[in-house]
């Protein structure tokens, strides 16, 4: 039987069940829309840790209880919020965490129903498979289109998944992405049917666990090392260039249109959110080709 993982104190944001001690769940759990808060990013280092140093786990997946959203996106109202050790603050420490979850000595696999944008995006990127469903699964990094610089992995991570020329697509057009197109860029792994995808992740994660600890971890790291992971450098690079953008004051301009329109509330501005960040230049300047 699945059992709890204690102590755990997260489970208003961040639920972990462990199927068995090889083979571990991590399941989104704050809706309506699960936006990733700085509370989302303490239960995810929380756990990092745990993986990091827990001899038994082999993999991982990472799923949503929320119908229609594994991550909306960060929480834009809480995004100048900072604790007291500013250097664990998701925008400062999100470089160094989404290596620590490439790196780690575990498979991570991202079993994606629902929106998955901006943030959201972003760590799913950093995980080491991500499969989706065909009929509910969205994939997008928004930023441009909304007024900033993307600045959490999805420069970096794109490119070496889709090539230049569609990680521009994606990233410069803002639009939603689903499954099977994320699937043939190379956004995702896989997009399969609605009704097959928990039982592939779950048959797939179970064949992982079964295996030596050893080939796994070994394999994971040569392909690390020959495929190549972010640099660091350039990690904290964009995120400062996020920095700088949300000061921007047609960010400014432009975010508040959005939350106007109705932008983190249930509703369709979240879910069709490419179609209403161009409604949002209409909405500023009367015609998209006089933005800033």
């Amino acid at each position: 039987m699945p059992y709890v993982a204690e102590p755990w104190s997260f489970d208003d944001v961040l639920k972990l069940t462990k199927v068995s001690s090889a083979y571990w769940r991590a399941t989104f759990n704050a809706p309506p829309l699960n936006l990733f808060t700085p509370r989302t990013y303490a239960a995810l280092r929380t756990l990092v840790e745990l993986l990091e140093n827990d001899r038994a786990v082999k993999v991982i997946v990472f799923d949503s209880s929320v119908e229609d959203y594994f991550i909306a996106h960060w929480d834009l109202t809480t995004g100048e919020d900072k604790p007291e050790d500013e250097e664990t603050a998701p925008i400062f420490d999100w470089a160094n965490f989404v290596l620590r979850l490439a790196r780690l000595p575990v498979v991570s696999i991202a079993e994606v129903r629902g929106r998955t944008r901006g943030h959201g995006s972003e760590f799913v990127l950093a995980c080491d498979m991500r499969f989706g469903s065909i009929e509910k699964a969205i994939f997008a990094q928004p930023e441009a289109a909304a007024g900033v610089h993307c600045g959490g992995g999805g420069i970096e991570w794109l490119p070496r998944l889709v090539n230049r020329s569609r990680a521009l697509e994606i990233l410069l057009g803002g639009e939603d992405f689903d499954a099977t197109t994320a699937a043939q860029y190379g956004y995702i792994n896989r997009a399969i049917k609605d009704s097959e995808l928990s039982a592939f992740v779950d048959n797939f994660a179970r064949r992982i666990a079964g295996f030596d600890r050893k080939p796994l971890l070994e394999t994971k790291r040569a392909v690390n090392d020959r495929a190549g992971l972010p640099r660091l450098t350039d990690l904290l690079s964009s995120m400062q260039d996020f920095v700088r953008a949300c000061t921007w004051p047609e960010t400014t301009k432009r975010m508040k249109t959005l939350f106007e329109m109705g932008i983190q509330q249930v509703g369709p501005v979240e879910k069709d959110m490419g179609h209403h960040l161009h409604e949002a230049s209409l909405k500023m300047y009367g015609k998209t080709e006089d933005a800033q």
